[in-house]
């Protein structure tokens, strides 16, 4: 079992770190399919693992990661690079 409590109460539940990720446009998901957990990134395999422990450990990595970025950072990124998403 892994424990992961700095990155629960800094980022949330795993569900809101793959919010994060996406307001990146990674377009996360994952699937669990004969024992093996992949995670994707649209339609691309970014990470696979037999442990769904693994799994989250390293969307927690990712999500810390963007964390990180400043809010206004984020907007104006979206403003300039894509206008079209700037009201989501």
């Amino acid at each position: 079992m892994i424990k992961l409590p700095y990155l629960e109460s800094h980022i949330g539940s795993i569900e809101q770190g793959i919010t994060l990720i996406n307001r990146f446009l990674w377009h996360v998901s994952i699937v669990e399919e004969a024992g093996e957990w992949r995670v994707y990134g649209g339609e691309k395999v970014i990470f696979a693992s037999d442990s769904r422990e693994a799994i989250d450990a390293f969307l927690y990595g990712m999500g810390l990661a963007y964390s990180t970025i400043p809010e206004d950072f984020i907007k104006r990124l979206i403003e300039r690079k894509f206008p079209h998403l700037k009201d989501s």
